[in-house]
């Protein structure tokens, strides 16, 4: 090579000192885990995962975490190494699905589902991604937060209780920020004019009479739709309770449990479109009924006293019942 050249290692070469430095990592670990020394073990697997994220590089990291008592990370490694089982010696595949089992039985999981995929989803402060409708994470048995943010929405915040060895469900359902009430007209000043005869409701009135129908359609609509995803969710828990039992919390990750899993991510989805629906007709009502309220201030009837709007929505429909004089 003459002066002033430079070289430049090609994707090829760079992916081969990854690998090769994986391998010098992993055979580390495998000396120490040899001679009991956990701690060295899993320092050293978990450079050789760094260097190069195959998935049996993850389960040897899961099995050390596991044997240290770092339950979370272990499940979280374990589960990383069985996404593409048919990659694995039949030997690592039954040792990482046995260790996942252990630190499953442990932990606790949850599956966050967010009504807006392109929001930040966080868990007790930690981002757990953006781009996707679901996600499923690993947790410390106790209590915990979820919260997802978006620009132009209210973050939506969930707290609850995670439970050893059992699954929560999590829906964040992100509602648009309410726009600013429209500013009050000036009136010119005007000298005093007669009265003129009443000839029917004003404006103001059929305005205001018309847009608080609408939005109490708005909200038994989403009542209705509500209770309609609620039994799309328990469908889709009782089928995702009949595949754990045949298949324990990893049933997914196997062929024979493929037609199973396909409907009970038919039914989430199902049951996660009438949700976003409920809530969407939620809150159309809220700014139908928001506008509608706020004409008492830009367009008061004569003789107005004291209004009160108090929305209504039971199981099986809702309204808004209204309480004044116009």
């Amino acid at each position: 090579m003459s002066a002033g050249e430079e070289r430049h290692d090609g994707p090829s070469e760079a992916a081969s000192a990854r690998s090769a430095e994986a391998d010098e990592a992993f055979a580390r670990g495998e000396r120490a885990r040899r001679a009991g020394r956990w701690e060295e073990a899993e320092a050293a697997y978990r450079a050789a995962w760094q260097a190069d994220p195959r998935p049996e590089l993850a389960g040897e990291l899961g099995l050390a975490e596991l044997a240290l008592g770092r339950l979370r990370d272990a499940a979280e490694h374990l589960g990383a190494s069985l996404l593409y089982p048919e990659t694995l010696a039949p030997a690592a595949r039954r040792r990482f699905s046995e260790g996942l089992r252990r630190a499953e039985r442990e932990v606790s999981s949850a599956t966050v589902a967010v009504s807006r995929p392109e929001a930040e989803v966080f868990i007790d402060g930690r981002r757990i991604g953006r781009g996707q409708a679901t996600y499923f994470v690993y947790l410390d048995p106790g209590r915990h937060e979820a919260r997802g943010k978006l620009e132009g929405y209210i973050d939506e915040v969930y707290p609850f209780e995670a439970q050893r060895g059992r699954e929560s469900m999590i829906g964040l359902h992100l509602q648009p920020k309410p726009p600013p009430p429209p500013a009050a007209p000036v009136a010119p000043v005007r000298a005093a004019a007669a009265p003129a005869a009443a000839s029917g409701p004003a404006a103001g009135t059929v305005f205001r009479i018309g847009g608080l129908a609408l939005a109490a359609a708005g909200v038994a609509l989403g009542a209705g739709l509500s209770v309609e995803a609620s039994a799309r969710g328990d469908e889709a828990a009782a089928l995702e309770e009949g595949i754990r039992r045949r298949g324990g919390p990893a049933a997914c990750l196997y062929d024979e449990h493929t037609a199973a899993c396909g409907e009970l991510g038919d039914k989430r989805r199902a049951r996660d479109t009438l949700e976003t629906a409920a809530w969407a007709s939620f809150v159309g009502a809220g700014f139908v009924g928001a506008v509608a309220l706020s004409s008492f201030w830009w367009a008061p009837a004569p003789g107005t006293g004291a209004v009160r709007a108090v929305p209504l929505a039971t199981a099986k429909g809702g309204g808004v019942l209204v309480v004044g004089a116009w």
